[in-house]
């Protein structure tokens, strides 16, 4: 398992051993390093010392006397204050915060560390694997950080503030070049005053962080936009949701709304990711300017408490809406680069090559994976363990179907079908762990759509039947469909019998008659009855 601050070349590891018992440490042996988690991927470093080449987001833009109280609050709640009280004076000198990699909160999601005192043992371990200094962490999952920010109540909102306030640090230098072209040509109206309120919040934290405040010359800067940063936010969060909703149907609509839509998909996303870092920027100053008013502490401290839930609770949402469009425009530029028909999309100056648009979509997607803290991610190749074919799937098949199977579901079954109709047509089966298609080849190969699929929870009834010198016969009812399917003359015997018989097999142990669907009748009971006694 790997802990990394991002930005530092050191790392921070715990020894794993999933067979082992939890090993308890005398006090003497404690280390004098820990690390509190208090939001995913954020810990605050307790230390008598920062260990050498560890990068520290610091506490600033807080008053002494605010830093303070904190401090000695979450040293308290964290129990290190009693360590403290022991005779480790430095264990609870709070040195700065802590942020960890998308990479390490994957693994520490599995892992399954040392323990001591309810606390996860581990080390500080450099990047050429030199142990700089041994650390115990609790996680933000675990009843420690549960306890901990219970105990700060209204303060926890100071220690949220500071996170937010690290995370723009970080992000304001990063590259807003991506599709700024194609924002610019579709939204020239718009533009002077999105640029003009991105650099002027943007300024106002680079001059917050110099200063380690926010002061009323800083914020005078920023402190009347608020008007102007909403009515961009939501200018650009309407034009998202729209997006959002004409991708909510089925593949054939999407897939053409993204053929005359992906320039102003891509515009817009853009122009709501800076219109809303702007007001985020905007909203966490301001409330890095409340906390330094300490005459009126105690109804700021409520105030605060507010504004930051608040804050954090509509960026959350927002960035989750524009990310939400992206995986979906970079999943339908995928696929439509499977496919045959189109080789281009239509853009404001000339035809774009759709792999040239797939990564912009891909490069866009990862940003905001980024600005979320979390890993960029793309569904695996489909390889299904089932396959039931004359010979073997045709790539292009699964390559397409990678993008239209639906979420991240695994592909169980895939089969050669034929659909029962009076003029047969060539179809494919898919069995997901949720749900079974059926859609004509053609369909798949041709448009890139899946044209029926039945949760398997609706699965009433299977019935496989084998047929002489003739491939066999698959029927399946469903609450609301009666299905057949047959095979070609292949799937009769050998390998192709076993592997369709085996498709029916899956395809039955999702069978189900639920309660609702069950019925009871007197004279079949009566009829049980008659027959038992005699």
């Amino acid at each position: 398992m790997v802990l990394q601050a991002e930005g530092s070349e050191n790392e921070s590891s715990t020894p794993i051993d999933n067979d082992a018992p939890d090993t308890t440490v005398s006090p003497e042996d404690e280390p004098t390093v820990s690390l509190v988690e208090i939001e995913p991927g954020v810990a605050v470093l307790f230390a008598d010392q920062v260990p050498a080449g560890f990068e520290l987001i610091p506490l600033k833009m807080m008053s002494a006397r605010t830093s303070q109280g904190l401090t000695d609050k979450l040293a308290m709640a964290s129990g290190i204050g009693n360590v403290a009280a022991q005779g480790a004076q430095g264990a609870t000198a709070v040195q700065g915060l802590v942020r960890l990699s998308p990479q390490t909160l994957q693994a520490l999601k599995t892992a399954r560390p040392m323990t001591s005192g309810g606390w996860n043992l581990g080390a500080l371990v450099t990047s050429k694997g030199k142990i700089a200094a041994s650390v115990r962490w609790a996680p933000v999952t675990g009843a420690q950080t549960a306890s901990i920010l219970t105990a700060l109540g209204p303060a926890a909102a100071l220690l949220a503030l500071q996170v937010q306030l690290a995370s723009i640090s970080r992000r304001i230098d990063e590259n807003v070049q991506l599709t700024r072209d194609v924002l610019r040509a579709l939204h020239e109206d718009q533009w002077a005053a999105l640029l003009g309120l991105h650099e002027t919040t943007v300024r106002a934290v680079r001059e917050s962080q110099a200063a380690g405040t926010v002061n009323d010359h800083i914020f005078a800067s920023i402190a009347t936009k608020d008007a102007d940063l909403r009515k961009q936010r939501h200018l650009f969060m309407s034009l998202v949701h729209g997006h959002i909703t004409a991708l909510d149907s089925d593949g054939q609509n999407r897939r053409t709304y993204v053929l005359r839509n992906v320039e102003q998909i891509l515009a817009d996303a853009h122009g709501m990711l800076m219109a809303e870092w702007s007001w985020y920027r905007y909203q966490v100053l301001r409330a890095g300017h409340i906390s330094r008013d300490e005459a009126n502490a105690d109804e700021n401290e409520r105030l605060l408490a507010e504004l930051v839930a608040e804050t954090q609770r509509e960026h959350t949402q927002a960035m989750d809406d524009v990310a939400n469009l992206l995986i979906g425009l970079e999943r339908q530029c995928r696929l439509i680069a499977e496919l045959p028909a189109e080789r281009s999309l239509p853009f404001t100056t000339k035809r774009q090559n759709i792999r040239d648009t797939v990564a912009m979509a891909e490069a866009l997607a990862e940003r905001v994976a980024v600005l979320r803290d979390q890993v960029h991610t793309q569904p695996a190749p489909l390889d299904p363990p089932l396959t039931v074919f004359a010979e073997t799937v045709p790539d292009e098949v699964l390559r397409i179907l990678r993008w239209i199977v639906p979420g991240e579901e695994s592909l169980l079954a895939i089969a050669d079908v034929n659909l029962d109709r009076l003029v047969g047509e060539d179809a494919y089966l898919g069995v997901t762990p949720t749900r079974l298609f059926i859609s004509a080849q053609s369909a798949v190969r041709k448009q890139g759509t899946i044209e029926r699929e039945f949760p398997l929870s609706d699965v009433r009834y299977v019935r496989f039947r084998e047929r002489d010198k003739r491939g066999p016969v698959l029927d399946v009812i469903t609450t609301d469909e009666n299905i057949r399917l047959t095979f070609d003359d292949w799937a009769g015997k050998g390998r192709g019998l076993d592997d369709s018989r085996r498709l029916a097999n899956l395809l039955a142990a999702a069978m189900d008659l639920p309660e609702s669907e069950r019925r009871t009748d007197p004279l079949l009971g009566a009829s049980k009855e008659r027959a038992i006694s005699r």
